[in-house]
């Protein structure tokens, strides 16, 4: 085990690769999720002067520009696709299936193209960007990285697709960072065979840090308010759920106004469900913020409510109360501290309600570094050589 790292290592990941190759770090990444917590490990690496490639999938395409500029990082090496957001399931599954076909017709353009020098791809979290970064850097003939890695729900499709790809994914990876204990303890468990690291907590603690100091361009409630989101598939998808949600958002407009931050299917959703019309006067309906304007929100909000993992992340670090609008979670950030597990139990909401009545002293918890832990790993196993000239943190 490596000084300062929980890593387990059953091999050498340098076997049969060549040194010149294995230097270069690609950054395969297309969701605002992924920019967001990817972010901090390339400016981890940018203040090392250790060189990366970066990837944009295009999954959210217009979001992700405004994300390079919030982080101050340069603009991508290669875009797989140039066009609108992908926003609906069609739309996402055709874009997905375009992709594979082209990597496993055309390698040379993987390798090429998409992959020059070989070297290691960090993939990120359990999303269709996730699975295929995977698949291509595999096809390419690259090690594949896995962050955010060892969560588990549990239950086959709560959350979908989620919890399918991340058990697809994990076996199938070289290197594996763990951002809890508990993770690695799953990842120990699933017997996986590549290389585990076990950093201390979660890189959304640094770009929550990177973007403490941003100006804000959103207006914030003049009153007590609360947050809320909600876009997983499974939420979104079916009419009784989702109605239920908006039952839930308008029980807590009787108390305070609600700010309902609405990514574009679930606005879709809402309009296709005939449900714009029952959400209360009292909520007001937002399109996707930038980052730092949506942690603004957080902050200022008295509570917040989201089937988001990253935004119960965040809650966590800051200590904001949060009702999580799930049956179930992969994540145990907060969870009997600052956040409570809806399950779609009106006595669950009742309480938290009650509770969220009372403004409490919010104290956020000591931000951990683990960007900079993930960049440490990268440079012990050799997968970056760090000239000891970089800034660092």
């Amino acid at each position: 085990m490596s000084a300062g790292l929980g890593i387990m290592m059953p091999a050498d990941p340098r076997t049969n690769q060549r040194r010149e190759e294995q230097n270069v770090i690609h950054f395969f990444i297309g969701t605002k999720a992924q920019f967001i917590k990817m972010a901090p490990i390339m400016v981890e690496m940018l203040s090392r002067n250790l060189p990366y490639r970066l990837i944009d999938t295009g999954q959210h395409a217009d979001l992700t520009p405004a994300l390079r500029r919030t982080f101050a990082l340069p603009e991508p090496d290669v875009r797989l696709y140039e066009g609108r957001d992908i926003s609906s399931i069609g739309h996402a599954v055709f874009w997905y299936l375009r992709h594979i076909h082209r990597g496993l017709a055309d390698r040379g353009w993987l390798r090429h193209t998409v992959f020059p020098g070989g070297g290691i791809c960090l993939i990120h979290g359990d999303t269709l960007s996730t699975l295929l970064g995977m698949q291509l850097a595999r096809r390419a003939g690259l090690a594949v990285g896995h962050v955010e890695s060892g969560l588990r729900s549990r239950r086959l499709f709560q959350p979908f697709p989620e919890e399918l790809i991340r058990m697809w994914c994990m076996p199938r990876v070289d290197l594996l960072f763990a951002p809890s204990d508990e993770a690695m303890k799953n990842l120990v468990r699933m017997g996986v065979k590549g290389h585990a690291v076990c950093v201390h907590g979660n890189t959304v603690a640094d770009a929550l840090r990177l973007v403490t100091n941003v100006a804000l361009t959103v207006t914030l409630p003049d009153e007590p308010f609360a947050l809320a989101t909600c876009h997983l598939f499974e939420n979104v998808m079916r009419k009784s759920c989702l109605a239920q949600v908006v039952a839930l958002l308008n029980r807590v407009a009787e108390r305070m106004p609600v700010v309902f931050v609405t990514h574009k299917h679930t606005r879709r959703r809402l309009e296709r469900f005939g449900l714009v019309q029952a959400l209360s006067d009292r909520i007001t309906l937002k399109h996707m913020l930038g980052y730092a304007d949506f942690v603004g929100l957080v902050k200022a909000a008295r509570v917040v409510l989201t089937d988001g993992g990253s935004v119960q992340e965040e809650c966590a670090y800051l200590n904001k109360p949060c009702l999580i609008l799930r049956n179930a979670t992969e994540r145990p950030d907060g969870l009997g501290r600052n956040a409570r597990l809806w399950m779609f139990d009106e006595a669950v909401a009742g309480e938290f309600l009650a509770d969220a009545s009372h403004p409490r002293l919010e104290q956020p918890v000591t931000l951990p570094r683990p960007s900079a832990e993930i960049v440490d790993a990268l440079v012990e196993l050799g997968y970056a050589v760090d000239d000891g000239e970089g800034g660092g943190q």
